[in-house]
């Protein structure tokens, strides 16, 4: 395959590759606009595409060639700060060894990636309240977190008389529980430290129950 900076290559190929890069910049911007204007305070009912134009120092036409509404952008944003997912390893819970500060530990990190996207995370979730595609996509997030923890937890109790009927039933039930707390409990960071091991407290309750 012929390299675009190669001698030769079509006139064409290097203007495309040249526009996209072009628009990534663009997303790019439009994206930290936006996430500096949820993390200011901005409700995301009153976000204009008038006020990330600005923010962004973008023209109209611009933005659109990036995105075709806010919504799409608060989806792209949505992406960007649930990658923790990929960051913050569950596996933890499958091994018998487990220990409880290390469930801490875990769970320490996993409210501070909440945290850290909170204003973002807020955006969503009250977009998710009235826009049928955001909720799909929030609740396919957050399913696939649940998914995650039902396989870590299965794991964990194979071949064990303590194992409960239903594991998926109860990692999605704790999963739904910790986006409800993270959301509405952990506002600031002693509040966050606090959820952090109410949650440890539960989850480790969860995986430690025997049957007498």
């Amino acid at each position: 395959m012929q390299c675009l900076s190669e001698p030769g290559a079509p006139i064409e190929s290097v203007q495309a590759a040249t526009g996209r890069r072009r628009r990534e910049a663009s997303a790019a911007e439009v994206l930290a606009a936006t996430r500096r204007l949820l993390s200011a305070g901005d409700p995301m009912a009153q976000l204009s595409v008038e006020r990330i134009l600005a923010e962004a120092g973008v023209s109209r036409a611009t933005f659109y060639a990036c995105f075709p509404d806010k919504h799409a952008v608060v989806a792209a944003l949505a992406q960007e700060s649930l990658s923790w997912r990929e960051q913050v390893s569950g596996e933890a819970l499958a091994d018998p060894k487990l220990t409880r500060p290390a469930l801490d530990e875990l769970m320490r990190a996993i409210v501070g990636h909440w945290r850290a996207n909170r204003a973002v995370l807020a955006a969503i979730i009250e977009l998710a309240e009235y826009d049928p595609a955001m909720r799909g996509a929030w609740r396919g997030a957050v399913d696939e977190l649940a998914a995650q923890t039902a396989g870590h937890l299965r794991t964990r109790w194979a071949g064990s008389r303590h194992a409960p009927a239903d594991p998926d039933g109860v990692a999605a039930a704790l999963t739904w529980m910790f986006e409800r707390c993270a959301h509405q409990l952990a506002v600031d960071d002693d509040s966050a430290e606090s959820v952090a091991l109410a949650l440890s407290e539960i989850l480790w309750r969860t995986v430690t129950y025997r049957v007498r």
